[in-house]
């Protein structure tokens, strides 16, 4: 009975730890965020439910900084093609990039660029051609079946500017000047507890 006693005091103290609290709260920030988007990729049916829009070809319909979700088509039969001034008009569909560039995201990893464009006619060969909102005429290239990620199927806007700014050359480095600053701080200028004596 007096070594449960014992251990549950150790137990206590140890949680009452604040770094032992801070890795506790990061782990299930960690573990929240992955069951969020591995979640989204079993409902949506993609391996990229969530993306930003980083360039201005699909304005006024999607602007830079939007999020967009993307759900994906299992059968390409399922994607509307119509022209933009069409009632309905085509689907908006994002698809690997048939040229095959590859984007450097952050500073270690190379992703494949994804680019959203309607679906705006289909060739004899069952490829689809494809068009941006703001673009003045057809993309030179035509996309097959197995280089399409999705369909969007709804947008927030604004909120992919954050995402943007961590992908920019400035992004990381700001985040960890931010976070060496509130350190230094914390150290140069330390709270004080209830009896009025330094933490």
């Amino acid at each position: 009975m007096e070594a449960l006693k014992d251990l549950r005091n150790r137990v206590k103290r140890l949680w009452e730890n604040e770094y032992l609290q801070t890795i506790t709260l990061v782990v299930i920030v960690v573990i929240g965020v992955a069951g969020f988007h591995l979640g989204l990729r079993a409902i949506l049916r993609t391996d990229f439910p969530l993306a930003v829009v980083e360039s201005e070809s699909m304005v006024p319909t999607l602007n830079i900084g939007d999020i967009i979700i993307i759900q994906g088509v299992p059968n390409a039969d399922d994607i509307h093609v119509a022209s933009k001034t069409a009632n309905p008009p085509g689907d908006v569909i994002v698809f690997y990039d048939p040229w095959g560039r590859i984007k450097r995201v952050y500073w270690f990893f190379a992703a494949p660029v994804l680019i959203v464009h309607r679906a705006v006619g289909r060739t004899s060969s069952g490829e689809f051609t494809t068009q941006g909102d703001n673009n003045p005429s057809q993309d030179l290239w035509t996309v097959k079946e197995s280089y399409i990620v999705g369909k969007v199927v709804f947008r927030i806007p604004l909120l992919g500017h954050i995402s943007l700014f961590m992908q920019s050359d400035w992004g990381i480095p700001t985040i960890i000047c931010l976070m060496v600053a509130l350190i230094a701080i914390e150290y140069l200028f330390p709270g004080k507890e209830k009896g009025g004596e330094p933490k």
